[in-house]
């Protein structure tokens, strides 16, 4: 027969019946009575349910917190059961509600042994979701730890393919979705019948996630055995610092004098996959971004601005040429916060520019 769980008791002699041990193991369970044999019975890979039967409760309640002490119980999921006459109720329920013992049961004037094994099925299962979701937890603090890891992997290696580490962020925030999801699932569904079977499959998710995460780093690694820095443009303490992504330094200059003409530090870049890894190193106030953006388009630098927490506040303005409703409609869902048509005016954009700055940033004509 399978072992449901082992049941220990904790009992000076009272309110337990003749038949009780009998019984419990008849329903699958293993009723360990004997302190002497309490340690074997903790090291086992069985849910735990704890029977307290002391016609005292407050003797009965420090037993039991000598064996949480002794045996490390507050780290280890498990059940407490305590038994009582009607008279003891109220205090037997004073203790529930303190959360020093998780139940009752009344076995006088009546033992209800049917009533004692549904209870320890109710608890059996209320270890078992505590257990996964323990387990579940565990994973997930996990994969935060290894992402943390991979992050500042990426940020030292950030001039090496912007496109792929965006790309392997998502990834990463796809499997943390799904396991926040599943860990969620399971405060309002019914707990699954095998656990053990769900909190796996959710290890080997994570398991795969990090073995492509790792054959990733390890290509980056192969392919540059050096790693240069970046050539990073300084920004302002004094100013408010415009980033601009332009790769025509014809259509650039002009909207670079005007930053200049406003009081703001223009930043140029001349292309999204040195604009990219740059503001994640130094983040600057504002972007301005030109739709035309030859290397990467306009809604590939708005997504991937989305996959890295340093880029994700940062305000940006389309500039485009062409005043197509569907573009910007797409770039403004995409993250853009505003759009300017080009040629620019210089009053048009100080005036857009100022506000999506807090105040103190704000420049003032």
């Amino acid at each position: 027969m399978t072992i449901k769980s082992v049941v220990l008791v904790l009992s000076d002699g009272s309110h337990l019946h003749d038949d009780t041990e009998e019984f419990l193991r008849r329903k699958g369970h293993e009723v360990v009575t004997d302190p002497d044999n309490f340690a074997e019975a903790f090291a086992k890979d069985a849910r735990k349910i704890i029977l307290i039967a002391y016609q005292d409760l407050v003797q009965g309640s420090e037993c039991y917190s000598r064996v949480v002490t002794e045996f490390s119980l507050g780290c280890c999921p498990h059940y407490s059961v305590v038994l009582c006459i009607r008279k003891d109720v109220p205090a037997a329920y004073e203790l529930c509600l303190n959360q020093t013992v998780d139940n009752y049961l009344i076995v006088r004037p009546i033992y209800d042994m049917h009533r004692l094994a549904l209870l320890l099925k109710q608890a059996d299962d209320a270890v078992a979701h505590t257990e996964q979701r323990m387990a579940l937890a565990c994973i997930g603090e996990e994969l935060v730890e290894h992402k943390k890891v991979l992050d500042r992997f990426i940020i030292s290696n950030i001039d090496k393919g912007v496109e792929c580490q965006a790309e392997t962020v998502n990834a990463f925030s796809a499997v943390l979705n799904e396991l926040t999801d599943l860990i969620a699932g399971h405060y309002d569904h019914p707990l699954p019948v095998d656990h053990n079977r769900v909190a796996e499959q959710t290890r080997q998710l994570s398991d795969r996630k990090l073995r492509e995460m790792s054959e990733w780093a390890e290509t980056v690694k192969e392919g540059y055995n050096e790693i240069t820095q970046l050539k990073i443009p300084a920004v302002s303490d004094n100013k408010t610092n415009i980033a601009l992504i332009d790769t025509d330094s014809h259509s650039a200059s002009p909207v670079k004098q005007i930053l200049f003409d406003c009081g703001y530090n223009p930043i140029v870049f001349a292309s999204a996959k040195e604009a990219l890894p740059a503001m994640i190193c130094r983040q600057p106030d504002l972007l301005l971004l030109d739709y035309e953006v030859s290397d990467l388009s306009a809604l590939k630098v708005l997504a991937y601005m989305q996959k890295f927490n340093q880029l994700t506040d940062i305000p940006v303005i389309l500039l485009t040429g062409h005043p197509d409703k569907e573009i910007l409609s797409g770039c403004l869902k995409a993250g853009a916060r505003d759009f300017i048509v080009t040629p620019a005016d210089k009053e048009a954009l100080r005036e857009k520019i100022n506000r999506l700055l807090p105040e103190d940033r704000q420049v003032l004509a």
